[in-house]
């Protein structure tokens, strides 16, 4: 686990039976994260949504508008930047620049972490 990672990257690979993916993506602390919680968006980190392409944090951020674009598919690379002396997260899609989606995040300054939530069952992403 490298902690404070600069960025990194996951592609959406296979999505739930109705063919939506409900994976979460972004960075947490490790203190408070649930492994086995499955509500980690809403109160450990800072998380991308990739159903709705819309935010969640610990902070109050709660199906915050970000991607124009809504919801992501299959193959899709979702890319997260840290920027830790900025206090940013940003994500790209696919390469493109969304912009920055989270700032003045993690005051405590704790170590974050690459993590993951998922919101719906049986569907899956790759690291890459």
């Amino acid at each position: 686990t490298i902690k404070n990672p600069k960025s990194f990257k996951i592609k959406l690979l296979t999505p739930n039976k109705d063919g939506v993916f409900g994976t979460c993506v972004g960075l947490a602390p490790k203190e408070n994260f649930q492994i086995s919680g499955g509500s980690n968006y809403k109160s450990c980190g800072w998380y991308l949504h990739s159903q709705d392409g819309n935010l969640f944090s610990q902070d109050g951020d709660w199906n915050r508008q970000y991607l124009e674009t809504g919801g992501l598919q299959t193959g899709q690379i979702i890319e997260v930047i840290y920027e830790k002396e900025k206090e940013k997260i940003s994500y790209k899609i696919d390469g493109k620049d969304c912009g920055v989606a989270f700032e003045n995040i993690n005051k405590n300054k704790l170590d974050l972490f690459a993590a993951f939530d998922h919101t719906e069952k049986n569907e899956s992403f790759q690291l890459i």
